[in-house]
């Protein structure tokens, strides 16, 4: 690993900047998850607006579900009314290869027959990881995967609330959680349309006034070591590994059925998805939209 530079006094300068609000960023997860918002449809009413938009503030993410088979015109009009605009691309996916993006904006995902590794498009599982992985932190603000078709065995969606484990941590062992802060902390690479590209900064960043994460455990992430550092950084990582761990308040688990849809804000939650297995008359095939956003 290479040595970088990391900034001191970030943690520090935020802790007191916030002190005196009582709120520094999301809760811990519920134990028990609130139930899925019933939609009659994609066109959001103004009530049902303001209940979506509140779930995804307060506890990152909401489920909605929805008795329609939905479609990227689907997502693209509930993404306008929850005032997201229009989907971002990242220039990865304007390459050819595995993974393509429509016109619209918007991704399908489904498992394809030719061997490719890549999750998005092969029933692998999926580490902990924030879209938009060659872009700077807090790029890509809200995620949206709506669930045309679930996988027949599997495919269950994982999330750890990283900004709410950052701050758990930092209160146990500030000096390790400050290592996350460090501009060359962590380098993630791309593997898929036939790139090698990387970037490097923060796994977590105070943008505006508000702690953002890149943080990332999928394999394509590798963690660099400061001079003197070295020992307080594989803490955090540990720390984080362990609370990110089923059964941790800052770890959930659920599976989509059909006309579910996940909505989450991606610059405070890490995602993840476990292996699955198709019926090859019905494969599991999602769409997905990202957006550079937060719910308004």
């Amino acid at each position: 690993m290479s040595p970088v530079a990391f900034a001191s006094g970030q943690l520090d300068a935020f802790l007191a900047a916030t002190a005196s609000t009582g709120r520094r960023g999301l809760p811990a997860f519920p134990t028990d998850l609130p139930a899925p918002l019933r939609l009659d449809s994609y066109r959001l009413t103004a009530a049902e607006t303001v209940r979506l938009g509140e779930r995804v503030r307060e506890a990152g993410f909401a489920v909605i579900d929805v008795a329609e088979e939905p479609t990227e015109q689907h997502l693209t009009l509930l993404a306008a009314r929850l005032g997201l605009g229009d989907p971002f691309v990242p220039p990865i996916y304007r390459r050819p290869g595995a993974v393509t993006v429509a016109h619209s904006g918007v991704s399908t995902l489904t498992a394809t027959a030719d061997g490719v590794a890549h999750p998005a498009v092969s029933a692998n599982g999926q580490g902990l990881h924030v879209d938009g992985l060659l872009q700077p932190i807090g790029t890509v603000r809200t995620s949206v995967l709506l669930c045309a078709r679930p996988a027949a065995k599997g495919g269950i969606s994982t999330l750890f609330n990283s900004t709410a484990a950052f701050w758990h941590l930092a209160g146990e062992d500030p000096q390790a959680a400050e290592t996350l802060m460090g501009a060359g902390v962590l380098t993630r690479t791309a593997n898929v349309n036939d790139s090698t590209d990387r970037t490097t900064g923060p796994a977590f960043a105070v943008v505006d006034g508000q702690l953002l994460a890149r943080y990332s455990r999928d394999g394509n992430d590798a963690w660099n070591l400061a001079p003197g550092q070295d020992a307080a950084l594989e803490r955090a990582l540990e720390a984080m590994d362990a609370l990110a761990r089923p059964g941790s308040p800052y770890a959930a688990e659920l599976t989509l059925t059909a006309g579910q849809g996940l909505i989450f804000a991606n610059s405070r939650l890490c995602h993840g998805r476990t292996a699955y297995q198709d019926d090859p008359a019905t494969p599991r095939r999602m769409l997905r939209g990202l957006f550079t956003q937060n719910i308004a």
